[in-house]
């Protein structure tokens, strides 16, 4: 009885564990810059999100062809997707008029935070690297500078147009998984943030359904590629996004000016009040993260190896 009061407990500590997680993950992908995929990746969940989607994207559509309802719905990992979606769509719809606001407001301080917790993601991850070889750290370097030239890339304009919708949709996406590059940050680059945001707002569903259709073909490819290389050169990949984390950066520093072909330049910070705060806020970010470590919220989880996941592995291998 005792151990099924635990296994119950620890059951009920996890689900709360995935919406937390899932909460922070669309807060994230609010924020242009943050990726929601640096979330997943922190919190240790990630390898477990991308068979999820991969599943969603492949087996089980297959099996709904072949009219196979029942062993679809079985195989869906419900109990890892339902908590990670509640918060993920709460996050989002909760927050995109708060943040919005403060990103109009007070974006150097949004910044800031948002810098100190991927700078401290970037951290904690790069400790999951047992032993740093010359071509991990030069798979680093790459995905360092990449991701540094692609943040600096000055932004086209955007279209309501359903055809640009969706490839918006489908090139987003992609970002949004891979931790260091932002879903948001893409669609600013494409011209498409403040219509993908305004329709989320408004609550426009038309809009909102063309560039769900674009983000699920965009994962269905993209998911597949990225599971295989994780699966055949874990280590070297994981070097690869620590790199595209801390390239990064250069689009949330704080201290930041837009130019007329909307790109972004970093300046250096005055020397007045309001620097005190803003570097405190990127200590409260970096600290928040070791906190989370401390706490092993940020361990990586077994969930792909746990029972639920087992039975999904053996009923779509039969």
């Amino acid at each position: 009885m005792k151990k099924d009061n635990k296994d119950k407990n620890s059951k009920v500590g996890r689900k709360k564990q995935l919406f937390f997680t899932g909460f922070t993950m669309g807060l994230a992908d609010l924020i242009p810059g943050v990726s929601g995929g640096t979330i997943a990746f922190l919190f240790g969940i990630y390898d477990e999100l991308l068979y999820a989607i991969k599943l969603l994207t492949g087996e089980v559509p297959r099996l709904i062809i072949k009219r196979k309802f029942k062993l679809a719905l079985r195989i869906i990992p419900f109990s890892f997707l339902l908590p990670l979606g509640a918060g993920l769509i709460l996050a989002v719809f909760g927050l995109v008029q708060i943040v919005s606001f403060l990103l109009e407001t007070q974006p150097t301080l949004v910044w800031a935070l948002f810098f100190g917790l991927v700078l401290g993601s970037a951290y904690i991850v790069s400790n999951r690297i047992t032993k740093w070889t010359a071509r991990r750290v030069l798979l680093m370097l790459l995905g360092f500078v990449l991701t540094l030239v692609i943040v600096g890339l000055p932004s086209i304009g955007g279209s309501a147009a359903p055809l640009a919708v969706f490839s918006t949709g489908a090139i987003a996406i992609t970002a949004m998984i891979l931790p260091g590059i932002s879903g948001s940050l893409i669609m600013v680059l494409l011209g498409q943030y403040e219509i993908i945001i305004n329709a989320v707002a408004d609550r426009d569903f038309v809009i909102l359904a063309v560039f769900a259709a674009g983000a699920i073909l965009g994962l269905a490819l993209f998911v597949r590629l990225l599971t295989w290389l994780l699966k055949h050169y874990h280590s070297a990949v994981i070097a690869f996004l620590i790199g595209v984390m801390i390239g990064s950066l250069r689009r949330i520093w704080p201290w930041q000016t837009e130019n007329s072909d909307g790109t972004f330049s970093t300046v250096l910070p005055m020397l007045q009040l309001s620097l005190l705060l803003t570097l405190m806020l990127i200590a409260v970010g970096f600290v928040i993260v070791i906190v989370l470590e401390r706490i092993g919220l940020t361990d990586e989880h077994d969930d792909i190896n746990a029972q639920e996941f087992k039975k999904v592995k053996t009923r779509a291998e039969s």
